[in-house]
């Protein structure tokens, strides 16, 4: 990926972050007379969402390797037992 591309494609992925800063502002500003601030599910899932996005963007920008969801990580070997006769 070329570094122009990659920035324009980055800045693109950033306007949805900053939307997504002005909608949890919204969200902090109606709940201002109390301590706590409740989302709903669809709401969290969705901010969760765009911000998973933007940090496989940003990673894959960057070089690092990307994973998917439902890549796991791999796991130790374990050790194998010989018997001996």
């Amino acid at each position: 990926m070329k570094t122009a591309d990659a920035a324009s494609q980055m800045h693109r992925r950033l306007a949805q972050l900053k939307v997504t800063a002005r909608l949890l502002e919204h969200e902090i500003d109606l709940a201002k007379d109390g301590k706590e601030v409740t989302l709903d599910r669809v709401l969290a899932d969705s901010v969760l969402e765009t911000l998973q996005i933007y940090i496989e963007d940003f990673d894959q920008v960057m070089g690092a390797p990307v994973r998917n969801e439902n890549q796991r990580a791999p796991e130790p070997s374990k050790p194998s037992v010989t018997r001996l006769n």
